[in-house]
């Protein structure tokens, strides 16, 4: 009987998402768990997030990470390689740049494991690991249950399930795409309920980057009706795009279904940054003016909107900051999330501005640590880094105080009319707060934030 270990790697301090409240099982390890044979592997699953590993014995280590975790789990990997432990790697960082992996661990699987684990397992019982697998797309009919039950149950609110994979959108600043690919597949809508029904948690988080998708096939309504009849009694938290504040009809499907947030890429309200970052359909919606009217749709559905913003591009500057907190409070935004623009590896942010030699930290793979939605690791343009940082500090400086707390309550409560919705926005926003408040940029550049922000420029 072998020992696998499938870890999840985390920084000790790593900015948004650091707090336990948001975690989630890191599902893809559980899928390669339910890929292992049980009758000849013991697989244990330690996720950083929510616990520490210890000096764990194993015969094989599978280990995943996203670019802000890459260096710890490089560490990690090193340490078991000195003991003669097979290592090998997979996930969107070590995909995006195997060749920088494969210094520390023994193999690569680039892209969806799922095609190749079972022959990533028989050439360690043979005795020979390749250096690189290379993936395919899953299809997503015959994927397999996750292992939850290998999960610490204790340190997660949320649990979590996958409906779909692929995007077709091309946004600059993203590698899912590339990863995953642009062709959008879907789980049958069955398959997709009976596993909902063996969750436990109340709370349940859809890891699918848009479960929109297309908006053009049936299969989101379908199964929204199918959830709303098997009475499953739980609440959801999706992302999806601005499009799905079109269809009336579906949105109040998904508030009867259990949706209570949606997470939406909103980016900017720079039509420039806009095209920057080549969001085609928000500069379509931007450019007629639909912003609000979307917005507003899903909450009058029941639905927050937890509004995702980049600031600090080429084309932003020191208004960009006054424009978008007039806007997130004028459209009544529920829950705002802010962040830097990351040049994360395989991405054609990353290589426009490597090839132009525009990266500031590049001190790999130590620099990978800052590579996290919250430093700005470019010069934008038209300001200083230091502008950016104090914007970032004036937004949410007023954003979280304690007279626009309350009225966002009561807002998110009266448009709404839900008050599952307001308790969850406020939780959300609560968990950002102590972010925001646990950052260099609260204890840096505080005062000179709220000198340079007080009047508009």
């Amino acid at each position: 009987m072998y020992t696998l270990l499938l870890l999840n790697p985390k920084e000790k301090k790593s900015g948004l998402g650091s707090y336990k409240s948001t975690s989630v099982p890191p599902l893809g390890l559980g899928y390669i768990a339910a890929l292992t044979p049980p009758e000849r592997y013991r697989v244990v699953i330690i996720d950083e997030s929510i616990e520490d590993l210890e000096n764990y014995d194993a015969d094989i280590v599978g280990i995943t990470s996203y670019s802000a975790h890459a260096r710890k789990a490089y560490e990690i990997a090193g340490e078991f390689k000195k003991r003669s432990i097979p290592v090998v790697m997979g996930g969107i960082h070590a995909s995006m740049m195997p060749d920088e992996a494969l210094k520390y661990c023994t193999a690569v699987v680039v892209g969806e494991a799922e095609n190749v684990w079972g022959d990533v397992l028989e050439d360690f019982e043979n005795k020979c690991l390749k250096s690189v697998y290379k993936g395919t797309p899953a299809d997503l009919c015959s994927l397999p249950i996750p292992r939850r039950d290998l999960f610490n149950p204790k340190g997660y609110l949320w649990d979590s399930i996958l409906t779909s994979r692929g995007c077709p959108m091309d946004c600059s600043f993203c590698s899912v795409t590339q990863f995953n690919g642009r062709q959008f597949r879907r789980r049958p809508v069955k398959k997709v309920v009976d596993e909902l029904k063996t969750l436990e948690k109340k709370l349940v988080l859809f890891l699918d980057d848009n479960l929109l998708g297309s908006g053009s096939d049936p299969w989101l309504s379908d199964f929204l009706k199918a959830v709303i009849d098997t009475r499953l009694n739980k609440f959801f938290f999706a992302q999806t795009s601005l499009k799905f504040g079109e269809d009336k009809d579906l949105l109040r499907l998904a508030y009867r279904a259990g949706l209570r947030v949606v997470l939406i890429g909103i980016e900017s309200v720079n039509a420039k940054s806009l095209d920057f970052y080549n969001k085609r359909l928000n500069s379509k919606y931007l450019e007629n003016d639909k912003y609000y009217r979307l917005i507003a749709n899903i909450r009058k559905a029941g639905i927050a909107v937890l509004g995702c913003f980049l600031l600090g591009s080429d084309e932003d500057t020191v208004h960009s900051f006054h424009d978008t907190l007039d806007f997130v409070k004028n459209s009544r935004i529920d829950i705002l999330q802010i962040t830097k623009p990351t040049p994360l590896p395989g991405t054609q942010f990353f290589d426009q501005l490597f090839a132009g030699g525009r990266i500031l930290d590049t001190d790999y793979p130590d620099a990978w640590k800052n590579y996290r939605f919250s430093r700005m690791l470019f010069k934008p343009k038209q300001m200083s880094i230091e502008d950016v940082y104090a914007g970032y500090y004036y937004i949410r400086k007023h954003y979280y105080s304690f007279p626009q707390t309350l009225k966002r309550l009561f807002l998110t409560l009266f448009d709404t009319k839900s008050i599952s919705t307001a308790i969850i926005s406020t939780f959300f926003n609560h968990t950002y707060r102590n972010a925001f408040i646990d950052s260099d940029i609260y204890t840096v550049y505080g005062k000179n934030a709220l000198k340079k922000f007080s009047r508009r420029p």
